[in-house]
């Protein structure tokens, strides 16, 4: 099983970025982030990607599977478990976030047979350690289904609730510590890096590539507002 792991473009600037309060509005990519997304979409298809992509139902997520999903003529399938951390009770209860009806209209893509309950998002603040335990307990049904590739399209915290997951299961060598691997991630996590783990048919890893920027040009190195140097590949 080969699972894709990636965070969704840039998002457009607003008063509220960066703030405690973020996000309050499901704001969508700006013009760098869709072309962000674009140039990982190629990167997929490049590899011949044909599995499910599984996308936390924010709208710049859903813009960036969208993309990945149009290029390489496959669904998109929302999921909860990899959506944004809301870091407090009034911008949880502020949130607004589409029904899945909503999220068909604007995505076309969206698989037919998509469930997804409503509201996705709780009306109160997210802890670290309540996004390491929806994100871990998704992994978990992700490596007993018996799909053979997806792409999982999420957020800041929900790739640092994978990475968490996958070093204490596998002892990748990843910092144990949640703010250390915080940090770390905050100079490799950037919008539409691309990282993938592949597992044998018992579910044991077999090898690793995290962080790779290399579909990406030198001006599309962000985390969100702030431009990066090029982080190291990580293999594993």
């Amino acid at each position: 099983m080969k699972i894709y792991i990636t965070r969704h473009g840039q998002v457009c600037p607003t008063e509220f970025f960066g703030s405690a309060d973020f996000p309050m509005f499901d704001i969508p990519l700006s013009e760098l982030g869709q072309k962000q997304a674009v140039c990982l979409a190629n990167a997929l298809k490049e590899k011949g990607f044909k599995g499910k992509i599984f996308s936390s139902p924010y709208r710049r997520t859903m813009m960036t599977a969208d993309a990945a999903a149009k290029a390489c003529g496959v669904p998109i399938l929302p999921e909860q478990a990899l959506r944004e951390i809301l870091k407090t009770d009034e911008g949880a209860q502020e949130f607004e976030g589409m029904t899945l009806e909503q999220l068909k209209t604007e995505f076309p893509v969206v698989a037919e047979d998509a469930t997804l309950s409503y509201p996705w998002w709780n009306n109160f603040k997210d802890t670290r350690e309540a996004v390491i335990k929806r994100v871990s307990d998704f992994w978990e049904s992700l490596l007993q289904s018996g799909e053979q590739e997806v792409l999982l399209v999420g957020h800041g915290a929900s790739v640092f609730g994978s990475v968490y997951y996958l070093n204490q299961k596998y002892g990748l060598g990843f910092p144990d510590d949640g703010d250390v691997l915080g940090d770390y991630l905050g100079d490799h996590g950037l919008n539409c890096a691309l990282s993938y783990v592949e597992t044998d048919k018992d579910g044991n890893f077999v090898c690793g590539e995290f962080f790779s920027t290399a579909h990406l040009t030198e001006d599309m190195l962000t985390s969100n507002p702030k431009h990066k140097e090029r982080p190291e590949c990580v293999n594993k």
